[in-house]
């Protein structure tokens, strides 16, 4: 593998930091946590193991970088393919970049090394931290972050309150929703008293946009989404497209909508079945089932045959 020349990349266009340049303290995908919904993929490092997984030398030349093209971009951004503060050089990095760069500074994180005093003095620096958290309990914690063992939800969320009451900064807390998973009124109601507890400067509120890491992890729409903001009060701000977002739900439903119908036909195709006996064995709404019937009828795919006065399909 070539030498890496720089940590450094970008400057990106961010809908919440204008032009970032980006800093990245770890390889993909070195990370704390698996969540189903990671635009990089599945963790392939799953660790809490501090260590030098880029030596001191290439992150100090690659701030000295970040000091030199000041002018190309509006804030200098810790991020990338991992869990930036596993870096064993993470404090000292941060200290040097609010030492030399005057543009603000931020970091991205999923908030799980922060009972380590040092990182959390650290950030408490850092002229905005941007922490996830997507769940309001330690149950939907494990089903959407799948974090190591040892990561205990009411730690996390403890650390963030620390945080926020040390911080010299803002805290920009992100939220993204997934479908069926954090979304429902009791979830909701749970993610809010978090919320309310940690009291961060701002809720961003986001959804899947891009491929996920877990194909389960599938995007919740607009229309949820202001209702969402609307519940969790003034603080509460929607961080993505309207029209992207519109258009990967339609792309998901499709999906959706094709599995099912393909679930149907193998179904019928060991044996011949009634709509009732699909819903019962396939989980879904009879009215969903007959409406799919209906266009795989349309389609030639399937047929109808009444037998003792039932309607049975036939692949």
């Amino acid at each position: 593998m070539a030498e890496r020349k720089t940590l450094l990349f970008g400057p990106v266009k961010s809908r919440r930091l204008g032009k970032s340049l980006g800093i990245e303290m770890v390889p993909k995908k070195v990370c704390t946590m698996n969540c189903i919904y990671c635009e990089v993929g599945k963790t392939t490092d799953l660790t809490l193991e501090r260590k030098e997984y880029y030596p001191w030398d290439l992150i100090e030349k690659s701030i000295l970088q970040a000091k030199e093209l000041e002018d190309t971009f509006d804030v200098f951004t810790f991020t990338g393919s991992g869990e930036p503060s596993l870096n064993i050089h993470f404090e000292k990095a941060i200290a040097l970049a609010k030492k030399i760069i005057k543009k603000p500074v931020a970091v991205l994180t999923n908030a799980t090394l922060l009972h380590i005093s040092s990182v959390r003095k650290a950030l408490a620096e850092v002229d905005i931290v941007l922490p996830s958290l997507d769940a309001g309990t330690p149950e939907t914690f494990k089903k959407i972050n799948k974090p190591l063992p040892q990561i205990e939800f009411k730690s996390v969320v403890e650390n963030l309150k620390k945080l926020r009451e040390e911080m010299k900064g803002e805290m920009w807390l992100e939220v993204l929703f997934v479908k069926r998973l954090n979304d429902s009124e009791e979830e909701l109601k749970a993610l809010k008293s978090v919320i309310d507890y940690i009291k961060p400067h701002k809720v961003q509120l986001n959804t899947v946009v891009r491929p996920p890491a877990f194909e389960k992890a599938q995007p919740v729409s607009f229309e949820k989404l202001e209702k969402i903001a609307e519940f969790l009060g003034e603080k509460a701000e929607i961080i993505v497209h309207k029209k992207k977002l519109d258009k990967v739900t339609k792309t998901f439903k499709n999906l959706e909508k094709e599995k099912i119908k393909e679930k149907i036909l193998n179904y019928i195709k060991r044996r011949p079945s009634t709509v009732e006996e699909l819903s019962s064995a396939l989980g879904i709404e009879k009215k969903l089932i007959k409406l799919f019937l209906i266009e795989l009828v349309s389609e030639g795919t399937v047929k109808e045959k009444i037998h003792e006065e039932k309607t049975f399909y036939l692949a």
